[in-house]
């Protein structure tokens, strides 16, 4: 049965309603697609950058050539001398002294070892004869070489 009257126009707001919901989705489609091209940009950059850290830091090879001990005056050192055996430069950040009973640490900026290049570092260490020592010597890039030697 079909109703006659003023109010019986048909048709007219399903059109307009599939507009404005195609309009809608149209806004919302392209707000997601950018928004999604912003975070894979921002993603892309922070994957390529632990990705080149880590292969770097594959490829260093630091060689700990010489550990002696000595007597400045009063002052007691220690002389470590290394060797970068890799093809790409490398900056030492950290040495650490460690034996039965203590740890020390020393920090360091600069002392950068060039590939197929030979250094050494010296350190004001009181050593105690015929305790062994464990060295770890750190990279800038977290890697970590170690020995140990005897006074």
């Amino acid at each position: 049965m079909r109703k006659i009257g003023r109010y019986s126009r048909s048709g007219l707001a399903s059109i307009v309603t599939t507009a404005i919901m195609l309009t809608a989705v149209a806004i919302m489609g392209s707000g997601v697609v950018v928004w999604g091209k912003s975070n894979l940009a921002a993603n892309e950059i922070s994957v390529a950058s632990s990705t080149i850290t880590s292969i770097n830091r594959i490829n260093e090879n630091l060689a700990i050539e010489k550990i002696w001990f000595g007597i400045n005056g009063t002052q007691k050192f220690v002389n470590v001398t290394m060797s970068n055996n890799g093809n790409i430069g490398l900056n030492v950040a950290q040495i650490q002294f460690s034996n039965s009973a203590t740890s020390n640490q020393f920090q360091f900026n600069n002392q950068a070892f060039l590939p197929k290049q030979t250094g050494s570092i010296q350190i004001p260490y009181s050593y105690s004869k015929n305790i062994p020592i464990t060295i770890l010597i750190t990279t800038a890039r977290g890697s970590i070489f170690t020995t140990q030697a005897s006074p």
